[in-house]
């Protein structure tokens, strides 16, 4: 028999294409377990294993064949829960080609993961060769691999292993987490370092399997979180997108995927499904990234938005705690899924959310207002009307501290975020010089969404027969709108466009650096026309477009730098919004740019992407410059691509008055765009729109469809 040995051609192609694998790091997920791996499966030291309810059960999974390790080949992802990693290994003396095959199966599941290692012999020799794994496990917990992901450190030592019935078992010091890995067939020797090791025969077309099955336990999650069958999704009516060129389609199908697989079921509602906010860091729910993923994902699943909304409202703010930043009737920013105590965001188990979030409480009144014309069933919007009358009690009241009419924040204790909008990094916040404002903060954007708020919770009321209170709240909503344009409007000087500033500081002095939070404002109808237009020109232009999408902060500013979290990068659901907002104010020319830019941006990250990317300027040949430590799958991320899809279209329900509005145009490109399944009370809305217009395929029962010719891209007439 003949002893595996690569040749010395093949290690140095294995080098070749492990150097290429390795910079794509590949991640299933399902619920609260993640498992991340470099391109060809292996679990190398660094910020990778298994992670279950926030604690890294498997930390190495590292497998050799004779003592080498394969040199990967590709790694195929069939599903967010799923991937197959292909590799191969040379033999010395058996000719050029590789002849021993190694193929991967993985599956995650939301207690562990399952893995099928297979070889499979090409060469007419027999061999024999020894396969060996080596594991390990230390129980770190997320932040201990965010801090190993962004400055090398956090690391633990690996806890040894006991052997059992051939089986490792790994348990920490007081017993509370442990991990179990078993496998099929046992192996012929195992040891307390976590190596095993079995003796593989081949011959010529046969294949030798290995079974590894990782379980986690011990870390006192709640029964519930292991159980999904009544979140498995209904494939067979669901929203369907197609697109030529195909990459906003494709990017639109990686969303439905990652947007379930995110999904978990709610502990205080097993039949309703909480979204986590992103892997790695993030497999918790968050106040604003539910909501803000919810609307952006609404034409794919409309009824995940009222989900959402009765979720933030079991858990909305009832008591007055500085320490943790909650008042009655404010929304949450993070609540962790787990039962270990969390220096970071003060959370255990669910017991108590975090409450730093300035905004999330003007999102869900948005939200609640968007699920009503979407077409949310009644009841539903029934049953969140106290909840949205004590969010708008605390947008009046604890929101606005010294009664300006604008919600702003000042951190109140140990744990409490410096800056508590969506930007809240501590350096989010600067004057164009690059110095720090100082608090309390008024955000320009959160006051469009307080606006907006007013408003779509006057669409409900006056749903509801509540005439008096709906005009009132018009009213208010009105008077709000005003404020806004008078106190952050920055005039235009030196044939430079107006503006609007970012915040107002604790002086109330305008922070007037030129950024992405004015996109926000269009998004929620507050500026006028010509204001808008103005607004367009600087997020059209090359200080704040880099040619993948909107910076966070323009290029002009002495702050910006392009690999900043919040001064410069590009986060897709910022640009998405603005998208938005400039359709709604028909500036489609740079709506339409913008959505080309994030097509692109997608297909250049696999379809998939990421939490945010640098703001770096384009240029022809190049390629999105990834941020270290952004999470990827992400949620509102996820949800960008079908976002485009429904602004693309101009698609704007309106249920209740039984009438949808289509306004549909289309980017350079992209060709044609077609949509079907679009589920309403009624029934499903599909059409078709290429270059000729757009075509109806089904409209719901009950609904009149206000269909708009094409809007040609900038430089063509219509066809």
């Amino acid at each position: 028999m003949t002893s595996v040995r690569p040749s010395v051609p093949a290690l140095r192609r294995g080098r070749e294409h492990a150097a290429a694998a390795a910079r794509e790091g590949v991640t299933l997920i399902d619920g609260l377990a993640f498992v991340i791996s470099d391109g060809s499966g292996e679990m190398p030291p660094g910020p990778y294993g298994l992670v279950v309810r926030d604690t890294r059960h498997l930390t190495r999974l590292a497998l050799t064949v004779a003592g080498l390790a394969p040199a990967p080949l590709v790694a195929a992802l069939p599903s967010a829960t799923s991937a197959r990693f292909h590799g191969y290994l040379g033999l010395e003396g058996l000719g050029p080609d590789a002849p021993l095959e190694v193929e991967r199966r993985r599956r995650i599941a939301p207690d562990g993961l399952d893995e099928e290692i297979v070889l499979r012999l090409w060469s007419v020799e027999r061999v024999r060769v020894e396969v060996a794994l080596e594991t390990a496990c230390d129980f770190a917990d997320i932040f201990d691999l965010r801090r190993m992901r962004v400055g090398g450190v956090g690391s633990r030592p690996p806890v040894p292993a006991a052997v059992e019935d051939g089986a490792l078992a790994f348990a920490d010091a007081d017993g509370a987490l442990a991990t179990r890995i078993a496998f099929d067939p046992v192996p012929e020797t195992s040891d307390p370092s976590g190596r095993v090791t079995w003796t593989a025969e081949l011959e010529r077309g046969g294949s030798w399997r290995l079974g590894v099955s990782v379980r986690a336990d011990g870390d006192g999650a709640e029964p519930v979180a292991l159980g999904r069958p009544a979140l498995v999704p209904d494939t067979s009516r669901r929203t369907a997108v197609r697109s030529e060129p195909p990459a906003l389609a494709r990017a639109c199908r990686r969303a439905a995927a990652d947007l379930d697989a995110l999904s978990m079921p709610d502990a205080l509602d097993p039949s309703r499904r909480l979204l986590a906010a992103g892997i790695p860091w993030f497999v918790a729910l968050f106040g604003r990234d539910s909501i803000i993923a919810s609307h952006q994902g609404r034409l794919l699943d409309p009824g995940r938005m009222a989900e959402t909304l009765e979720a933030l409202a079991a858990r909305q703010g009832t008591v007055d705690d500085p320490a943790n930043d909650e008042q009655p009737g404010k929304i949450l920013h993070e609540v962790r899924l787990t039962r270990r105590e969390w220096l970071g965001s003060g959370t255990t188990a669910g017991a108590r959310p975090y409450y730093g979030s300035i905004d999330a409480t003007p999102l869900f009144l948005m939200l609640y207002g968007t699920a009503l014309r979407w077409g949310a069933e009644p009841a539903a919007v029934r049953r969140v009307a106290p909840a949205a009358w004590r969010a708008l009690e605390w947008m009046r009241r604890h929101g606005d501290p010294d009664d300006d009419g604008l919600l702003e924040y000042r951190p109140t204790g140990p744990r409490s975020l410096a800056n508590q909008s969506w930007k809240d990094s501590e350096n989010a916040v600067q004057f164009p010089d690059g110095t720090l404002a100082k608090g309390p903060i008024a955000m320009v954007e959160v006051q469009g969404y307080a606006y907006r708020a007013r408003r779509d919770l006057a669409e409900v009321l006056g749903w509801m027969g509540e005439e008096a209170e709906a005009a009132a709240l018009v009213a208010e909503a009105e008077a709000l709108r005003q404020t806004i344009r008078d106190r952050y409007w920055v005039e235009g000087s030196h044939g430079r466009p107006g503006y609007f500033a970012m915040a107002l500081d604790g002086d109330k002095r305008r922070v007037d650096s030129v950024a992405s939070n004015m996109g926000h404002l269009l998004w929620c109808g507050v500026p006028a026309p010509e204001e808008a237009r103005q607004v367009a020109e600087h997020l059209a232009g090359p200080a704040m477009a880099s040619g993948w999408g909107l910076r966070t902060l323009s290029a002009d500013m002495a702050g910006f730098n392009p690999i900043s979290y919040h001064v410069g990068s590009v986060w897709p659901h910022d640009t998405a919004i603005a998208c938005e907002g400039l359709r709604r104010y028909g500036l489609d020319r740079a709506a339409l740019r913008l959505a080309a830019d994030l097509i692109e941006a997608a297909e250049r990250f696999e379809d998939r992407l990421p939490e945010l990317f640098g703001g770096h300027a384009r240029a022809p040949g190049d390629v999105p410059i990834p941020y270290p430590s952004a999470c990827r799958p992400q949620a509102w991320a996820a949800a960008v691509p079908p976002s485009l899809a429904a602004v693309l279209l101009g698609l704007e329900p309106d249920v209740p008055r039984g009438r949808i509005a289509i306004d549909p145009a289309l980017p350079e490109n992209l060709r044609s765009l077609d949509v079907w399944n679009v589920p309403f009370p009624g029934g499903v809305l599909s059409i078709d729109v290429d270059r000729r217009g757009p075509r109806l395929l089904s409209v719901p029962a009950g609904c009149v469809v206000e269909l708009r010719p094409l809007t040609p891209p900038a430089g063509e007439e219509p066809a």
